[in-house]
Formats: structure tokens, sequence, C-alpha cells
């Protein structure tokens, strides 16, 4: 097995793939039989179902779909999402200013004639005007609305393009100090900049550029003032395109119903294998409470591991996020333990010097901040030397001497917790779970207290189970009802297999 798992590494490298990506992505090779002939696949593989035609019209809407369901959802778990002003592909970025280059020398070019050609200038004006009645002002600027109409009317300019008397530069210097009306005061240096704008191209340019701007700075307040909504309307959304998804794949909950019932089994194991007395079939049913803390302990399945199974398909959209926030457990638990350990064999001296510890686990977080899985064995040597490193030095500052022997006792016993069964580890793992499962079933502004020697990795452990704790209520809110319907037909399967 770890021979297939190196082969996977190698090939991923080879190919410059992330390789979380191919392990989320990548499909599972049906092996086909050397006597086959076709490329079909067998009846027993894919079943008697009646062929299914998809037209574009569907596909191009489900995309649609997802693209929207992911953008509601990303606002809603994310409470720092804003509207990026510049294009994230450099690719894109270069194209659309290569596009807008042209443009400009085109209207630049017309605007040098003798006589003037004012038809370019005048369509972009026109653009202007509708952008800020459309998108920058709302119903209530009343006046403003009508400022523009009267400026920017279309038969006036018209008349004036036609008489080659239209004052370009004029017209762009009041559309500037109305969006310098209009725009966030953080805007206010490069409205002043377009105010002492001589050049006309130049002025038109900076105003599609304020425009855009504002745009931006327009749609990240209304969505911070509208987070709640938000909120409620991605879920609502995603659960309506998931009852959809299932209505077209009944059996597309799979991996959610096993996921549930391990996590079911794990919260409540006394009462998962004894059949209540005297409780009938209908009599089966799931509390709030059930649901809270069975999904608590099924979110933290999913970050214990970088690859868990299974995987429930109602978190398939954060699928890489929940991979992320399993990195950041496993650097937390390898961290606190290296630290645990080094502090038992340094000594009281060195283990209480002043900073030890919070340096030592600063050092280490620098080192583990790419860990994964596959190359902890790796990572966890390097953790190992700079623990040595750092006892050492200290051992010099305080003049004390640290045996041989005991740097050595201290490698093997970092070495040690790349093994996810070390009884350091273990216990360290415990104590993360603990906190954590605390504040994924009861998430309320309540100050919890950290166990012992967690208190190290404090603002790491807080803000990993803030980024946890977003994905988790959300996901939890809106499937919470199917959840809760699962959870009676795993109490009631677990039931009829166990003998009354």
């Amino acid at each position: 097995m770890e021979q297939d798992e190196d082969k996977t590494t190698a090939e991923t490298n080879s190919t410059g793939t992330d390789p979380k990506k191919r392990r989320i992505t990548e499909a599972v090779n049906v092996p086909s039989s050397s006597a086959t002939t076709n490329n079909s696949l067998p009846a027993w593989v894919a079943g008697g179902s009646p062929a299914h035609f998809v037209s574009p019209d569907e596909l191009l809407n489900m995309s649609i779909a997802m693209d929207n369901l992911a953008l509601v959802h990303e606002i809603a778990i994310d409470p720092n999402f804003s509207v990026s002003e510049v294009p994230a592909n450099p690719i894109e970025a270069a194209v659309k200013e290569n596009m807008y280059r042209a443009y400009w020398d085109i209207l630049s070019e017309e605007l040098k004639r003798d006589p003037p050609n004012y038809t370019h200038a005048f369509n972009l004006l026109m653009e202007i005007k509708q952008t800020i009645l459309t998108d920058i002002l709302s119903s209530t600027h009343v006046r403003l609305r009508a400022e523009v109409e009267s400026v920017l009317d279309e038969n006036t300019l018209r008349n004036k393009m036609e008489q080659n008397c239209m004052d370009v530069h004029e017209i762009g210097k009041f559309i500037v100090d109305l969006l310098g009306r209009l725009c966030a005061p953080e805007r206010d240096t490069l409205v002043e900049k377009l105010r002492h704008e001589e050049e006309v191209v130049e002025l038109i340019k900076g105003i599609f550029n304020l425009m855009d701007i504002m745009k931006n700075d327009l749609t990240n307040y209304t969505i911070s003032q509208n987070r709640n909504a938000v909120e409620a309307y991605s879920a609502q959304f995603e659960y309506k395109e998931f009852l959809k998804y299932l209505d077209k794949f009944p059996d597309g909950s799979m991996m959610t119903k096993e996921w549930l019932k391990l996590a079911y089994i794990d919260a409540f194991p006394s009462t998962s294998i004894a059949k209540p007395k005297g409780e009938t079939e209908e009599e089966v049913s799931a509390s709030d409470e059930e649901v809270v803390i069975t999904t608590s302990k099924g979110y933290l399945r999913l970050v214990e591991s970088e690859s868990p199974s299974p995987y429930p398909e109602t978190l398939r959209i954060d699928r890489m996020r929940m991979c992320a926030l399993a990195e950041k457990f496993l650097q937390m638990n390898i961290v606190t333990s290296a630290v645990f350990v080094t502090c038992n064999f340094a000594g009281k001296q060195i283990s209480e010097s002043e900073g030890f510890k919070k340096s030592l686990k600063d050092q280490l977080i620098v080192i583990t901040n790419d860990i994964e899985e596959k190359n902890l064995t790796t990572t966890v040597e390097s953790v190992c030397e700079q623990c040595v490193v750092v006892v050492k030095k200290t051992a010099s500052e305080l003049s004390a001497e640290i045996p041989e022997e005991q740097i050595k006792m201290l490698r093997n016993q970092v070495h040690a917790i790349a093994d996810e069964h070390n009884a350091i580890r273990v216990l360290v793992c415990k104590r993360i779970e603990a906190f954590v499962n605390e504040m994924l079933c009861s998430p309320s502004e309540v100050p919890r207290r950290l166990l012992p020697g967690l208190s190290l990795i404090q603002s790491e452990l807080c803000a990993f189970t803030a980024r946890l704790l977003r994905i988790c209520i959300h996901n939890r809110k809106t499937f919470f009802e199917l959840y809760r319907n699962m959870l009676k037909t795993i109490k009631r399967s677990l039931e009829d297999s166990t003998p009354s």
C-alpha cells in the first residue's frame, strides 16, 4: 500500500498537479477484462437503467447553479469575504489591459482630428450616465439623478456633438465631482488626482476606473450589511440544490449516511448497541441535542485525517477547506507533542526559562507549515533537529549542561511522535478534540477553559476552531432536518440489528 502511495505521489509531482486536488478529484479507474472487445462497461457495472440524454441547456444551467452556489457559500462562511478590485488571474488582467489600451487609442485619435470626432466620446458618456444611474445611485438620490439627467441629457449632448462644440473635459469634471460626493473617503486621493487631470482620454479612463472601484465598494458594503440574510439564503439555496441532486441521484447521500452512522456510534456507544425496551418503530426519533452531538463528532472525524472516509456529500463544497484544516489539526498535534517531549527531557531549568516554550513553538510552527501525512516522518525529523538546537542554545545561555545521552533520548522521543499511536501524541490529540468538540456542540460566546498544555497553542487553536466553526455551523444549519431524518433511520437500523 505504501508503494501505491509513493507511485501516486511520483505521478503527481511529474504532472505538476497539487496533490490535495489529485487526492480529492481524480477518478477511480474501473478495470476491464482482457476478453472484452468493446469499450462499454458490463451490464453488472453500468446497471440496467435506460439511456438518459442531457441537453446543453441542462449542463449550462447546472454549471451556472454550481457557480452561484459556490459564490453564495463563500460569502456565507467567510466573514472577511470581499469582491476584489483586481483580476486574480494575471493572464486575464493582461488581456483586459491590452484590449482597453486599443480602445483608448482609438478615442485619442478621434479627438485629435480636425474637426474632432465626438462619436466615440458621446457613446462613452452615455455609458457613464447609465452606470451612474443604474449601479451607483439609489432610488433615494432624487436630486442627484435629476442633476445627471440634466447635464448628461442625450439629446442635448447629441446636438452639441453635431455642432462640434461638445466640451468633453468639462463634462468629465462634473462627473468626477459627482462621484467624489458619493465614493468612500479612502477614494479621495484618486478623486483629487482626476480633478487635476487635463488629458481628456486619461480623465475618461480614470472615471471608468473609479466607477468600477465604487461598484466594488458598494457591493462589499451591501454584503457586510446583509451578512445574516446572505447566510440564511445560502443555507436555503444549498439545501434546495442538494434535494434536486437527490431527486436525480437517489443514492447521492450514501456517504453522508455512513459518516453520520459512524459519528453516532462514536458519540453514543452505549445507546447505539442497546435496543430501548418498549419503544416501537414509530417512536424512534432524533432530538436536536442528538443531531448536534452526532454532527460535532462527525465534523471532528473530517479534520483528524487529510483523507477521511467516508466523506459526506453534504460537505463536498468545503472539502478543500476541511483538508486544509486537517493539516492545521495535525500541525498543532505534532508541534504541541514535540514541545511537551522537549520540555520533559530538557529539565525544569531550561523548560521554565523565559520565553523558551513560546519561542520553540513559534519555530516549530514555521517548520511544519507545509505538513502533510505523507511527509510526516521527514517533517518530524526537521522538528527534532530544531528541538535539539533550541535546547542546546538555551542550555548554553543558562550555563547548564545536558548529557549527550539525554540529547539522544530526546531525539528518539521526538522521532516517536511520527507514530499516530504515540502516547504523548494521543494525549494531545484528545485534549484538542475535547476543546473543539465542546465548541462545536455549544458555539456560544461563553469563554471555554483550555485543557492543560493547550495554552501553548492558544492563538493557533482559536484560529483553527473559528474557521472550523464557520463551516460546520453553516453546514449543520443547512442540513439539520436532513441529518435528523438520517439519524432516525440509523437508530432504527441499529435497533433492528441488535438482539432484544
